[in-house]
Order: C-alpha cells, then structure tokens, then sequence
C-alpha cells in the first residue's frame, strides 16, 4: 500500500535540502573547478529523482488517458537518473582523491560498462518488461531482476569505499570525504525501499548524504592548505590550543617545526610555479610519514609544523630521521630541477610549559640548524 503523505513529506525534504545547497552553491560563486561541477550536478540529479518519485507514485493505479504511459516513462526516467547519479559519484570520489582527468579517461570508459548495459535493458523495459511490470490498472511491481539494479548500485558504492580507504594515504588529502558519513544514510534507504514497496527511502537519504558531503566540503576548505594537501595553521592552532601538554594516556606532544633550505633560491631560479611544485612534493613527504596520533600542517610559507604523541624526545628525533632519509630517497628517484632538504627543530611539550614554549623551543632549534648549515666548512 501506498503512503502518499509520507512520500510527499520525505520527498519533500529532500527537494528543499537540494535547493538550500543550489542558492548556497550560488551565493558562494561555485561550480568553476571539475569536482564542483560534479557535485552541482549530482545536487540537480537529486532534486529531479525526488520530485520524479513523487509524482510517480501519484500516477500508481491511474488509469486516466496516457497515464500508464507517463508511468512507464517516469519510472524509466527515474531508473536512468538514479544510475546517472551513481555513476557521477564514482567519478567524483575519484577526482577528490587523485586530481587527474586523464586518469578518469582511461579507467572510466571500462567503468562505465555496468551502467551502459543495465540502462540499455532499463530502455528495453519500454518495451518489454525488464525490471518492473504494470498491471492493466497502471499498478507498478517489481520484476526479479529488478534486484541487478542494487547489485550495480551496490557495487559502485562499495568500489568508492575501496578505493578511498586504500588510497587515501597515497595523495594527500586529510579531511576529505567522511565516506561511511555519506553512504550510511544511502545504503538504509536503500535496503528500506528494497523491504518496503510503497515508501519512499532512497532520495530522501541521498539529499542527506550530499548535505554532510557539502558539509565535509566547507570544512575541507577551511582546515586544508590547497596547494600542500596538508593541514593549515587554522586548523594546527586550534588543535594546540585544545591540546593538553599530557595525554590522558601519559604520553607527550612531540613536534619538529621545518623549513625549507634555499627555498628563496628555488623560487628566484625557476619561477614560483616550480617553487609551487616543491611545496606540493614536500606536502608529499610529509603526508607519506606514520604520525600515530599526530598529523603535518603548513605553518607559513615555506615553514612547516609535524605534531605527533610520543613517549620520549628520541621517537621524535626519529621521526625526523625518518623524513630526512625520505627526502634523500626523494631527491634520488625524482627528476626535479631543485634538491629538497630541511632544517628541523624538535621539541616535547612538557608538563608545566605553555604553547608559546613549546613552540619557541622548536623555532630555535630549527634556526640554529639552518645557522650551521651557513658555516663555511
């Protein structure tokens, strides 16, 4: 049986939460860069499933004249948007995790196969019925193999969550993508709407997963150094200044605050483009390194900050050991018109000492290396 007044409200909400992120999208002047694209028109498709699925159960049992055409039609329509919808988020996770158009050229035609096929048998159900059926009363129901469209959605979804959680420390992203945050909502409306015909699960929960995705966004931007991937001193100083010099676990706040060598050198012989391009590879390195319990941030240009729990200084000292060893290994395997090296400053956080300490012990050790490094051996 259906609930058309549950349907209405739960459609509803999600038609308003779509059009609350288009009149944010525009007020916040988006949509210039290939994933912001993405994401508009992932919000478009949502506002237009959730207004063609309540219509569509309206239509359930008319027999007016051309209503089992519309029928037939809308539910296709439906059918082809929701695979549509699926289809973009895959590119989308895709593109927030490696940047590269050019990847997506190459993998996603093989990709696409899925959709193609079960949008040529959603087409075929025009015709012959496929994944659904209606009844000479214009009654919608569901055909056995109506249970391959899940399985393609499913395995879409299931490939994002994959390729996620095994790449994401291969590129330098932190806070991007709470996957489990946008998918949970998703996957119940999905297996609702599987248990329950005659309610209306799916887009409702999809508009609220694309708003804890715009959500994720927002936060994206503010935390993140967009030229390094990192963490930027926003988000460093709020973490200090919330940070209690003794963990609960006993252990110590490490740090080591670094700098580029020669970085002005780098800049004034090939240009700020290439100087742009050694900051994005220290990025790299630093995002490639353990840290249990800590992370890398950006502190001010060519500056920057690695924080991390610890029991003693010498685990922090091997951190920095660890990233000057990296960095070797860097300079040796990687073409690059310039040679990255640091100059580090370690120091704990100690009982009793306030931030500034903290940081001030760093910055001098750091500027006493760098000093060294200008003697004439």
């Amino acid at each position: 049986m259906i609930d058309l007044p549950a349907i209405f409200i739960a459609n509803g909400i999600g038609v308003v939460l779509m059009i609350i992120l288009l009149i944010s999208n525009h007020l916040n002047a988006r949509n210039v860069f290939f994933d912001e694209k993405l994401f508009f028109h992932m919000v478009v498709l949502s506002l237009l499933l959730c207004t063609a699925e309540a219509v569509s159960f309206c239509l359930d049992g008319q027999t007016f004249p051309g209503a089992r055409v519309l029928y037939l039609l809308l539910n296709c329509t439906l059918f082809l948007l929701g695979m549509a919808f699926t289809f973009l988020w895959t590119i989308y996770v895709d593109y927030k995790l490696f940047e590269d158009r050019r990847r997506l050229s190459k993998r996603y035609p093989v990709l696409a196969l899925p959709v193609v096929v079960v949008s040529l048998l959603i087409l075929a159900n025009l015709f012959t019925p496929v994944f659904f059926t209606l009844s000479q009363d214009n009654v919608y129901s569901r055909t056995p193999m109506s249970a391959l469209l899940y399985v393609v959605v499913g395995g879409y979804l299931a490939y994002t969550v994959a390729l996620v959680y095994r790449s994401r420390r291969k590129v330098k992203r932190y806070l991007f993508l709470p996957v489990l945050i946008f998918l949970t909502p998703i996957l119940l409306g999905i297996m609702l709407q599987m248990a329950f015909y005659g309610m209306s699960f799916i887009w409702v929960s999809v508009s609220v997963g694309l708003v804890s995705l715009y959500i994720n966004i927002q936060n994206e931007a503010s935390w993140v150094d967009s030229l390094t991937g990192l963490y930027n001193r926003q988000y460093l100083s709020r973490f200090l200044l919330s940070n209690p010099e003794r963990q609960p676990s006993g252990q110590l706040l490490g740090g080591i605050l670094l700098d580029v060598d020669s970085f002005k050198e780098i800049n004034d012989t090939y240009g700020h483009m290439c100087g742009d391009a050694a900051l994005r590879d220290v990025g790299g390195l630093l995002h490639s390194l353990p840290l249990p319990g800590g992370f890398a941030a950006r502190y001010a240009g060519d500056e920057f900050i690695l924080v991390q729990l610890v029991d003693s200084e010498e685990e922090i000292t091997a951190v920095a050991q660890e990233l000057r060893q990296r960095t070797e290994a860097f300079n040796r395997t990687h073409r690059r018109p310039y040679h990255l090296s640091f100059s580090m400053g370690c120091s704990l956080w100690r009982p009793g000492e306030n931030l500034d300490t903290f940081l001030r012990h760093m910055d001098e050790r750091m500027y006493a290396e760098k000093r060294a490094k200008s003697l004439p051996r």
